[in-house]
């Protein structure tokens, strides 16, 4: 009953979260059916792309570790296994129904369940690391006030205090265990886990090409943003000023036409502010239509793959918040925040090119699902057992 209400509150404050964005930057059915039938789906086709590679990368990463551990898995085994946990996943806050079913299924696989909860545990460490190095080299190009920095700061130097504890140090584990009172009948499955968290220590190369594998997983990841707004005709990073106009019918059909978004002004409904390039206003005007500069910290509109890739270690971490699912919600209102602490003025396209990344990764599940539905694991009977002794020492 308590998971009931508990999934039912995170799906409420999906619903608001979204809701009130959605609210915010006035984005309606209409908005995202036409955005969505003006979309260039050769680009929704890229975007997949880069999820997929993000995926190959994050299947290597996994690997690398795996051996360091001595476990040896055919790579489809493991491709099949990582898309079944990202469908798993789907609908979990920080990735924990992948990383559960990683480490349930190769355990399975290996019979050495501590090995491979070791290195899903070690993953996800190596994982936050390789955020934390590019949200260090991304924190100078967005403004954020200096609390949140120093907060980042302690959680950088936490996460990597923990690994480096667990890689040199993990007698620790036993020493507190010791003390619980369930040690006797786990003492076997802890010391295992002990010394393969100690085997680190002696694959360093190992660790490093994981980090390498992680930034890597990250910039695909965030690229994805990158093409769905070339998908949505966001438009490439364009300087100019923001304005204000009273809104009428025909401004509403010049600007529809002209493809320029504009957003209705919280004091007053009928008018609107409206960012505009030079060429648009010089074409606005010669229309006759009136518009009033106002002053605002906004220089440009559009989006770069320099914008996306400086705000997605930032808007990652706002996704791990476990508020909403899946990050819906936490994901829209921090690249759009972000993008605006950069003086990016945000439109309707851009906070849907965020909400579209999750589909755009579901699709990807979808794969996962269909494997879930029609994957043998029978693991014993499916191989000879010389394979099994051959993959299991």
């Amino acid at each position: 009953m308590k998971k009931i209400l508990f999934n039912l509150t995170k799906l409420a404050l999906t619903v608001l979260i979204l809701y009130l964005i959605f609210k915010k930057f006035q984005i309606s059915w209409d908005d995202i059916k036409t955005a969505l039938s003006q979309s260039r789906w050769e680009w929704i086709l890229i975007a997949i792309l880069t999820q997929i590679i993000a995926i190959s990368f994050s299947i290597m990463r996994w690997r690398v570790l795996l051996l360091a551990q001595k476990l040896k898995v055919p790579f489809g085994h493991l491709t099949k296994t990582y898309l079944v946990g990202r469908f798993l996943g789907t609908f979990t806050p920080t990735g924990v129904g992948l990383e559960a079913y990683k480490a349930y299924d190769i355990a399975r696989y290996t019979k050495k369940g501590a090995e491979s909860v070791t290195v899903v545990f070690v993953e996800k460490f190596l994982t936050l690391l390789a955020l934390s190095v590019l949200m260090l080299i991304t924190l100078p190009t967005v403004k954020l006030n200096t609390m949140f920095i120093g907060v980042f700061f302690i959680f950088f130097f936490v996460i990597l205090l923990i690994l480096l504890i667990l890689i040199f140090k993990a007698s620790i584990l036993d020493s507190i265990a010791k003390r619980l009172p369930f040690y006797g009948k786990t003492s076997g499955y802890i010391d295992k886990t002990v010394k393969s968290f100690e085997r680190f220590k002696n694959t360093k190369g190992a660790m490093g090409t994981a980090i390498v594998y992680g930034v890597l997983v990250y910039l695909f990841l965030f690229s994805t943003y990158y093409a769905n707004g070339v998908a949505l005709r966001v438009g490439s990073p364009e300087e100019g000023q923001l304005y204000t106009t009273v809104l009428n019918k025909n401004i509403e059909r010049n600007l529809s036409g002209l493809g320029i978004e504009y957003i209705t002004q919280d004091k007053d409904e009928n008018k609107v502010e409206i960012f505009l390039s030079l060429p648009e206003y010089h074409k606005l005007s010669s229309l006759g239509l009136e518009l009033s500069p106002i002053k605002s910290d906004y220089t440009r509109k559009g989006l770069g793959l320099g914008d996306v890739l400086s705000v997605g270690p930032l808007t990652q971490i706002a996704t791990m918040i476990p508020l909403s699912i899946a990050g819906i919600g936490l994901r829209e209102g921090a690249f759009s925040g972000l993008l605006r602490s950069k003086g990016i003025w945000v439109g309707q396209r851009v906070v849907l090119t965020a909400t579209m990344w999750y589909f755009v990764s579901v699709s990807v599940n979808i794969i996962g699902a269909i494997i879930f539905l029609t994957r043998r694991t029978d693991y014993e009977t499916k191989i000879t057992k010389e394979e099994f002794q051959r993959i299991t020492t």
